[in-house]
């Protein structure tokens, strides 16, 4: 599905950019108990958000068994999803080759994402990677040792899904990764059911958490809807989803295959140099007064003072990014800085954030993290650089004289 993308403003700071996503989920009891798509959709909507989703997802079921399922496939091919969420049974991603045989992971989840793949190349996969047993896996403990405890199933099960999301330029939605989170740092919080496998309703709504952070990237932190959760549980959950999301970006591949375009220029009088930054582009395009330049860094000389319309277009196969300025040119009186003219860059980032825009003026900066604490307040002129080492990973929010834009740490 070809999508058009422009700026995003951030929910948390009230300025939502609704979403509307198509998502599919292939899996069994683990994706089905709660209705784990319907909490996903619950959480979107109290966001301002949309899906349409539908959902495969018989007990029991293996990647084996849903690579030739006629309705895995029928439900597969009836539309172009924005996302398909793959979950295999819950033993065996945990369990290695010379064990699972024709069951074995890997293969299985590869012909699933060709099928995917082949119906839609804009389609992007989601390995939901489920939690460790209890108290391990006691069938095949013997055989495989190392599932033989929570802890060791865990590791193995976050090994496979992110491998398999490697092996198939996929993304992995860590829910087993927030489980573990949530049982290291309270036990006392049960997300188990009583056969000490399946979720109950708090285990269900934190993969919920996780899901919508993995597919929305945006946090669920400060979602009103709670599943009938007691309010203060449910923010904790939301809180510890948003912390293995946001924390793990990279290795959870989210955003790996996203287009992003900025452009930045220099100029001596009204000979200006400009210079595009982009990830996974395949044509860029300008028109700068009137021109069109299809070369990547154009240079482009203005007649006169005025103010000139550029703007700086990226494509891929699956995404189009438009970034439209009116800029000023000579002797023209600044104006108060706007979104149009402010550059955020680069982004994601792990050292340096540069602040740019037009103004004369001092500019009001501020940093918030996830829970909307300020971590800085400054004023700056109108070329800053923000440093961001100290930081840890994952996303903040940079207001820029009442403009928020979202940032990574990586």
């Amino acid at each position: 599905m070809k999508k058009l993308l422009f700026a995003v403003a951030l929910a948390c700071f009230g300025f939502g950019h609704a979403q509307n996503k198509s998502i599919l989920y292939i899996g069994n009891s683990y994706t089905g108990v709660n209705n784990l798509p319907l909490l996903v959709y619950n959480i979107a909507v109290a966001n301002s958000d949309t899906i349409t989703y539908d959902s495969n997802t018989p007990g029991g079921s293996r990647f084996e068994m849903h690579k030739t399922n006629p309705t895995t496939l029928a439900k597969i091919n009836s539309k172009n999803w924005d996302f398909v969420v793959l979950q295999d049974q819950s033993q065996i991603p945990a369990l290695p080759e010379d064990i699972m045989g024709e069951f074995y992971s890997p293969p299985n989840a590869a012909v699933l994402v060709d099928s995917i793949k082949e119906n839609s190349i804009c389609t992007e996969v989601v390995f939901y990677m489920t939690w460790g047993r209890k108290y391990g896996d006691a069938t095949f403990c013997e055989d495989h040792p190392p599932v033989c405890t929570y802890e060791g199933m865990q590791d193995e099960l976050a090994a496979a899904y992110t491998f398999m999301a490697e092996e198939n330029n996929a993304t992995v939605s860590p829910v087993g990764e927030a489980w573990r989170a949530v049982i290291n740092d309270d036990p006392s919080i049960e997300l188990y059911t009583g056969d000490e496998s399946h979720p109950n309703i708090n285990g269900s709504y934190l993969a919920a958490c996780v899901m919508y952070a993995t597919m929305y990237q945006k946090p669920s932190s400060g979602n009103t809807y709670t599943a009938g959760i007691e309010p203060d549980l449910a923010a904790y959950l939301q809180e510890k989803a948003d912390e293995v999301v946001f924390g793990e970006l990279e290795t959870w591949r989210i955003g790996h295959s996203d287009l992003h375009a900025t452009y930045d220029y220099t100029n001596e009088a009204f000979e200006y140099n400009f210079t595009s930054s982009t990830e996974n582009a395949e044509t860029v395009k300008w028109i700068i007064d009137g021109v069109t330049y299809l070369e990547e860094n154009p240079s482009h000389s203005f007649p006169t003072d005025g103010f000139y319309s550029v703007t700086f277009m990226a494509y891929n196969e699956c995404d189009t990014i438009i970034l439209n300025e009116n800029l000023p040119v000579g002797d023209v009186g600044i104006p108060t800085p706007t979104e149009l003219d402010l550059k955020i860059f680069p982004n994601p980032t792990n050292d340096y954030i540069y602040i740019s825009t037009h103004s004369k003026e001092n500019i009001q900066v501020e940093l918030y993290d996830l829970k909307g604490r300020l971590l800085i307040n400054t004023l700056i002129n109108s070329n800053y650089k923000l440093d961001i080492r100290h930081m840890n990973k994952g996303i903040y929010f940079l207001k820029v004289n009442g403009t928020v834009k979202q940032i990574v740490k990586t």
